[in-house]
Parts: structure tokens; sequence; C-alpha cells
């Protein structure tokens, strides 16, 4: 076990974000704890923050080796840290699951865990990341789900079925034989790289908004039209399917023996038919696009298919549609909807209510007057100012409310929430809900409410609820193997009721002014 061990810390300090001079850095020896585990059962690690390494091996064990490392300003800070990062282990034969419990990076804090993990080659396999340099997934014949949010991720000898879903990084897979499952990779900003055996056969399916798709096989192309750039194709005599997807980024599909250098772009004959002024073909959805109008005099309803959209002013309602691309609304006087399938908003004043929606990407928004709904099904939300009721929803990403003068519900499936209410405010509804991260709210001082907030964590002595108002009475519970904390009471004699709940995160109630 000791070569390993060094291995672990020379990775773990080779991971670290850079410490600014008289940082702390606490590095622990690997824990180490051997899982029996069924051949034919699933292992799942849910990791915040730090590396995870998965591999196959022969028998019924999981063995997981796990360093922590802490990085503190000052020997008091990285204690107190190192108190409330922890591993949990639950589950049984059939399934098994660790996680890491870790408070959010503060200042100069950090708090990381890495992992290198042995499992039952046959078994499933699911990772779950926020913040990884590297998850290697090596030698496993069950089937693979990675859910990470950057960081390079490598597959290497992965014979069953996989579903990659990430937003930044690279994502390579390494096929010694021919593939005979399914793979879907949908990314962002992510490139992706497959090597595979010149005499593979299989379907590959493609999109892509800028990025491009390159190959060194020869595969029968069908495009979905003559401008798309989403398309399917078979290589020899096809087989299983290869499900590629990303924004930004690159698609190389290479020969085993090839180079990404030596690849052909399988766009290249389409394109040579494309019209010298993206504007003559404005009824092709898919061509991207790049629209500037400075002002427009009256309503507005638009749908822009593809396309890099900014917009200085509209003296009216706005309504734009999009399938991706970013855009950028800097003024709307009257009601704005906008929606789009993928690609960032950006949103200054919205004089009126707001409707935002994208399937993939940040929001951002200076005012929403008179609130609205905002929501994205990945992606970071940050509202600098709402002046009604808003309803906040992402489907994996942190939801930032610096200044609220009215209702507000948020709710985020991993991420963490920061609500600041206006000074101004006396008492006002708020709701606030994360499967997997903290809470925060900022009230001010005489603010009024009767709140309801609970914690469900893993550690049944952790501070998972801290107020710094009086008048709450906090109660903990066994729920099975977790800890159900709740808080609850009146805070400055009461008022609307503010309702929070985090899963394996903690929740501040924070007299001080939200910056």
């Amino acid at each position: 076990m000791r070569p390993l061990t060094q291995t672990l810390i020379v990775l773990t300090l080779a991971a670290l974000p850079l410490a600014g001079a008289g940082s702390v850095v606490m590095s622990e020896r690997p824990v180490v704890k051997e899982l029996p585990l069924d051949m034919a059962g699933s292992f799942w690690v849910d990791n915040p923050n730090g590396n995870i390494e998965i591999i196959g091996v022969e028998g019924s064990m999981a063995t997981v080796t796990a360093t922590r490392t802490i990085i503190a300003a000052d020997a008091a800070t990285a204690k107190d840290l190192r108190n409330k990062t922890s591993i949990k282990f639950d589950g049984d034969d059939h399934l098994r699951l660790v996680s890491t419990v870790i408070p959010p990076p503060i200042d100069r804090r950090a708090c990381m865990v890495n992992y290198i993990i042995q499992v039952p080659r046959t078994v499933h396999v699911q990772v779950a990341s926020k913040s990884a340099q590297k998850i290697h997934i090596s030698n496993v014949m069950g089937n693979v789900t990675v859910n990470a949010f950057n960081g390079a991720i490598t597959l290497d000898n992965v014979s069953g079925a996989s579903v990659i879903n990430t937003v930044n990084g690279f994502v390579t897979y390494n096929y010694a034989s021919k593939p005979v499952s399914n793979a879907q990779i949908t990314a962002i900003n992510a490139s992706l790289e497959l090597h595979m055996p010149s005499d593979s056969s299989f379907e590959w399916a493609g999109e892509s908004l800028r990025g491009d798709f390159v190959t060194t096989f020869k595969p029968r192309v069908r495009f979905t039209g003559p401008m798309s750039r989403a398309f399917r194709a078979s290589v020899n005599a096809g087989g299983p399917l290869f499900s590629t997807v990303t924004m930004m980024g690159r698609v190389a599909m290479l020969a085993n023996g090839t180079k990404s250098g030596d690849a052909r772009n399988i766009y290249q004959q389409q394109l040579v038919d494309f019209p010298a002024d993206p504007m003559d073909c404005l009824d092709c959805p898919t061509l991207i696009r790049h629209i500037n109008l400075p002002i427009v005099a009256h309503d507005l309803d638009y749908n822009v298919g593809v396309a890099d959209l900014f917009i200085g002013e509209v003296r009216g309602t706005a309504k734009v549609q999009a399938r991706a691309g970013t855009l950028q609304l800097d003024r709307v006087l009257g009601e704005c909807e906008i929606y789009t399938l993928g690609g960032p908003l950006i949103l200054g004043e919205i004089t009126h209510r707001l409707t935002a929606h994208t399937g993939a990407g940040d929001i951002t928004v200076r005012a929403a007057r008179e609130g609205g709904t905002i929501s994205t099904e990945g992606g970071l939300i940050r509202v600098a100012y709402t002046g009604g009721p808003t309803r906040l929803v992402s489907g994996g990403g942190d939801i930032v409310l610096r200044q609220a003068l009215g209702p507000i519900s948020a709710e985020t499936r991993s991420g963490d929430i920061t609500i600041s209410m206006d000074p101004s405010q006396k008492t006002q509804h708020i709701e606030a809900k994360t499967l997997r991260g903290n809470i925060v709210l900022n009230l001010p001082p005489a603010f009024g409410a009767d709140v309801d907030a609970t914690v469900i964590t893993s550690d049944p002595d952790a501070e998972a609820i801290r107020s710094d108002f009086n008048g709450l009475s906090i109660r903990r519970e066994q729920v099975g193997p977790k800890t159900r904390v709740r808080a609850s009471g009146k805070i400055n004699g009461g008022g609307e009721r503010i309702e929070i709940f985090s899963y394996e995160g903690n929740i501040h109630l924070s007299s001080a002014p939200g910056r």
C-alpha cells in the first residue's frame, strides 16, 4: 500500500489550487476502506471537489482510497475546515455510495478529496463532480455515467454503455477492442476525442453549434438538411450508436494509430456551398449568424434560429426564441420573454416582467424590475436586482440574487443558493431548496419571518443550521442513515414564511447585508 500512498500524495499536491504566501496546506495520509460489492451491483461516487480514478478489477470487493487536503489562510481555519470535511460511506452489497461533504470555498480556503477506487469490473459506475482536474475510469464492463462541470474525463477500455455530461474540459475515449455498446456524450465547451480500432463498426450522430467534427474513418454521412450542422453517419457495417453533442467544442473520431491532424472535417463538402453572406440564408435555422440591433423602436417578436444576438434597446415588449447561441438584451422597456435551447443569456435592464429560459447555459440579469421566472436546465443564475415576485430554477448550478424587493422562490438540483434581501424589506416570503449545496439568506437586522429550515445530512454532529437571529429552536432526529436538522420559530416577532431545505449542505440566516 505504501507506493499507492506516495502516488496519492504526489497527485494531491499537483492538483492543489495556487495557494498564496503564508497559506496553510493540510494534506492527510490516505484513508482506505474495503466494501463488499456484488459483481452485478452499482458503485456511485459524489465528489464536489477533487480528482477521481476508478479501476475495474477481478473479485467482489470495492477498495476506496481517499486523501483529504485543506488549504487555508491560517492553521485555525484549516483545522475548522478539516472538521467540516468528511467522507461518507452508504449502501449495501448491491449499491455502494461514497460521498464527500465539504464547505464551499471562501476567500483563500479550499477543501478537496482525491479518490482512487478499485471496483469489480462488471459493476455499473456513476460519478458526480463539480470541480476536478481529472476523472479517469478504466477496465469497466458495466455501464458508466459521469456528470461533471469541468476537468479531463478519460475512459479507457470501458465496454459497457456510457453517458457523459460536462460543461468544460476534455473528454477522451480509448477503445482497445471494437466497441459493442452505445455512448452518449453531451458537452457545452468541452472537446471530445474517441479512439478505436480501424475495423470498428458503429453509427455516429453528431450536432454542434460552433465546433467541428473530424474523423480518420470513412463514414457514410446523412445531413438533416443542406445547411445543417446535425448529421447521422455509418462506419463500416454500422453497430452501436455514438451520440456526440457539443456547443463550442471539437469532436474527433479517430482510428487507432492515426492522429487528429490527419482527420478530415466531416462538414467540408457541405460547407462549400454556404452563401458568402450569412444573412442571405435567414430561413436556415441552424446557420450561425451574428446579429447586432442597437435600437428597436417598437415591439420585437423574433425567431433567430442559431445566432449570437445583441440588442441594445427594445422600446416595447420583446419576445425572442432561438435554438442556440449567446442572446444579449441590454434594455427592454416592456415585458420580456426569451427562450433558447442552449446558450447563455445576458440581460440588462428589464422594466416589466421577465420570463427567461435556456436549455443549457448561464443566465445573468442586471435588473428585473417587476420580477419574473428565470430558469436554466444546467448553469448558473446571477441576478443583481429584482423588484417583484421572482422564481429562479437551475437544473444544476449556483443561484445568486444580490438584492430582492419581492417574494423569492429559488431551487437548484446541485449548487449553492445565496439570496440577499433589500435593506428596506421588513418581511417577505422566501422559498429556497437545493438537493446538493448550501443556502445563505442575507436579511436586514429587523427582518421578521416565520422560519422553517431543514437540512438532511450524513454527519450527525454537523452544525448544519446557523442563525444570527434569536427565536429559533433546533431539533435533530435520525432518519435511516441520515440526520434531519430542523430549525423553526419566529424571528423579530414573525412575519411572512421562510421555507428552506438543503440536502447534504448548510443553512445560514445572516443579518449582515449581502454584496
